[in-house]
């Protein structure tokens, strides 16, 4: 008996397949049912044109046995080999095996194709490895529905799969990239690591010989002004006296002339002496030898300096020591490099830290100099730099700023809580008391001197 199926296609065409009724379909396959209706369409669909062939996924179609009916020349691809439609010792599939992606065989009655059957479910995008006779492998992605009657009944089954192996072999190549970069990246900050720490390492060993050198040339200083004034300076001192002695209204030109050449020697060293270390630092802190030593940088230099140091006891020996030479490179600088014919020096208690400000009205640092001291820590010359270092190993603050109307260096420096000094009824101060507990010395005979 022939039977005329009308097949609508999505172009609203309609395909007419005409199928005789008991027609065999492969050696072993023979359809006879009416739900078998849809597998005479798609066989006579297969027989009459090259459509399903052209798809470009694999397909196949089981019945409610799970017997395959039809599949397409790119299952058989994938599967490589072709199996008899109509086979019934192959159900489910037509792969050689099929296993999970953890390599663990399906059961048949497990497979996503015999679950679609058995319960109706779908699945989409599920991933399978199919193994092929060869031994190769491949790995697919399934798509699979329940076919069902028009009375909802399930009939069969489609599956379409496509082929995941060369997705999932640049999976693995980007997966064994992305290891061997994580590992690389690992050693890189291991290596890193390791190098900071004898950066790290380094640096401190370098600012701890910087503050070592730093402390044993203020010592140095000292012992050579000490040295100066009271050895060479009394020598001279002596010498001077002896030639008094021998002036008289008659003496040569060539006596007083060389009285006059050592009158200017013991000025020069009572200068130099000053300068390496002011006596009146160790005797009555740095105010009054701050003072002094701008009053002396005025007088020299001829440059007009305005003094505010508010600083109302007396600072531990080594902050002193510290700000005075701040002082006296930041004047250096000034009176050298800057061309400025003024200059204003500050001081005061600000919290917790004493502070210390040096203005000038010069024309200034270039911008691209202060950057680099701002940031990497060269472009200057070697004072600022052991101004920096100086400042650094107490944990102060150094703040550098410079216009075309002049610059400011202050410093801050951390001091501890000292003893307020005791104010009287009217206001007036009646006693300082110094960090170490004492009084003020007495100034001395190199003081006064």
């Amino acid at each position: 008996m022939t039977r005329q199926l009308q097949i609508r296609l999505l172009d609203f065409r309609c395909l007419v397949v005409q199928v005789q009724a008991e027609e065999r379909i492969g050696p072993a396959m023979t359809f006879t049912s009416i739900d078998d209706e849809v597998f005479y369409c798609l066989q006579g669909l297969d027989h009459r044109s090259d459509l399903l062939n052209l798809l470009p996924m694999a397909a196949y179609v089981v019945r409610a046995d799970g017997v395959v009916v039809w599949y397409n020349t790119r299952a058989a691809e994938l599967w490589g080999r072709e199996p008899a439609v109509g086979d019934t010792d192959e159900r489910f599939w037509g792969a050689h095996t099929l296993c999970h992606v953890d390599g663990s065989h399906f059961a048949s009655c497990n497979t996503p194709v015999a679950l679609a059957l058995s319960t109706g479910s779908s699945a989409h995008e599920e991933e399978v490895i199919i193994g092929r006779p060869d031994g190769s492998h491949v790995h697919v992605s399934v798509h699979i529905d329940p076919i069902r009657s028009s009375d909802g009944r399930i009939i069969g089954a489609v599956n379409f799969f496509n082929d995941l192996t060369e997705r999932k072999r640049q999976e693995g190549v980007r997966e064994n990239l992305l290891q061997q970069a994580q590992a690389r990246s690992t050693e890189l900050q291991e290596a890193r690591g390791q190098l900071e720490f004898k950066v790290e390492r380094r640096t401190a060993a370098l600012r701890h010989l910087s503050s070592k050198l730093i402390h044993v040339q203020d010592e140095e200083r000292r012992r050579i002004a000490r040295e100066l004034h009271d050895s060479v300076g009394q020598y001279l001192a002596a010498l001077g006296m002896g030639l008094a002695k021998l002036e008289n209204p008659k003496s040569s030109e060539t006596l007083i002339e060389c009285r006059q050449l050592l009158d200017q020697c013991i000025s020069e060293i009572r200068t130099l002496s000053y300068l390496l270390h002011p006596p009146l630092l160790d005797e009555v802190g740095f105010s009054s030898a701050a003072t002094n030593y701008v009053e002396e940088f005025a007088r020299r230099s001829k440059i007009a300096t305005e003094t505010s140091l508010d600083l109302p006891y007396r600072l531990p020996a080594d902050t002193e020591i510290l700000l005075f030479r701040v002082l006296q490179e930041s004047l250096t600088n000034i009176h050298r490099h800057s061309g400025s014919s003024r200059a204003r020096i500050r001081a005061g208690i600000d919290g917790g830290s004493v502070y210390l400000e040096i203005k000038d009205h010069g024309h200034g640092i270039s911008q691209d100099a202060l950057e680099s001291f701002n940031t990497s820590e060269n472009g200057v010359g070697v004072g600022l730099a052991g101004i920096r270092e100086r400042v650094r190993e107490v944990d102060g603050k150094l703040d550098l700023s410079s216009t075309t109307d002049g610059t400011i260096l202050r410093v801050s420096v951390p001091v501890a809580d000292p003893r307020e000094p005791d104010i009287s009824y009217d206001g007036r101060k009646k006693k300082i008391h110094h960090p170490q507990n004492k009084k003020p010395r007495p100034l001395g005979r190199r003081a006064r001197a």
